[in-house]
């Protein structure tokens, strides 16, 4: 009898082992897919203008650390026959640095993938881009853009929660000076996803039925 109660015993563990590690396993493949869904932002969504700042908090990012340094949206007839209209790739909205300015984006921690970035008058301006975590730079990548097209640009900066955006040089297409404005539109991105709460759970499950084997294996 004993040895038949013992047996049940291995057998019912055994049961909740292969089930706490089914749950294991699906609660982290959940928290894999959430991580590797990204987010696109189109501006479109904003309010109807012609130009304005984007408002702090809009889709969980600050937008500049001052209106000076804001980046501001504009619609794509703002400015005909320059960059302003080329770089709308999606609807009738894309951001831009507002006075030609370095432009920085806050938020929580986030992967930024990447971006279509146009030139707003001069072809073959310099975008430095930095990722950085708590002031601390992590990467940083320089891309050459014109005012004839939007191109898509990847970046993989992983792990941020700061992003800036200088740019500078390039030849203007109208002979005027002082015009470092770049276009953005289709920002993708991340946002950082920490371990289910199942995933916790089944690890907590798992250690607890550590310690019931342990003692069992003790008594025996």
């Amino acid at each position: 009898m004993k040895k038949f109660h013992s047996l049940f015993l291995s057998l019912l563990l055994s049961l909740f082992f292969f089930l706490l590690l089914l749950l294991l396993l699906l609660s982290l493949g959940l928290s894999a897919a959430a991580t590797t869904q990204a987010a696109v932002i189109t501006f479109d969504d904003l309010p109807a203008t012609e130009l304005d700042a984007i408002p702090t908090g809009y889709r969980g990012f600050n937008w500049g650390a001052s209106h000076m340094v804001n980046v501001n949206y504009f619609h794509k007839d703002l400015i005909p026959g320059t960059g302003f209209e080329n770089g709308v790739v999606s609807g009738d909205y894309a951001a831009f640095n507002f006075l030609a300015t370095t432009s920085t984006i806050t938020g929580d921690i986030f992967d930024f993938n990447g971006a279509y970035l146009t030139a707003g008058w001069n072809d073959g301006l310099n975008i430095e881009v930095t990722g950085f975590l708590n002031n601390l730079a992590l990467f940083t990548k320089t891309v050459v853009v014109s005012t004839q097209q939007a191109q898509w640009f990847d970046f993989s900066f992983v792990g941020i929660n700061s992003l800036s955006l200088r740019a500078w040089g390039g030849t203007s297409i109208d002979g005027t000076t002082g015009n470092d404005f770049f276009i953005m539109d289709n920002f993708t991105y991340n946002e950082a996803t920490s371990v289910s709460e199942s995933s916790s759970l089944a690890l907590l499950l798992l250690g607890v039925a550590g310690i019931v084997l342990g003692r069992k294996n003790t008594k025996a």
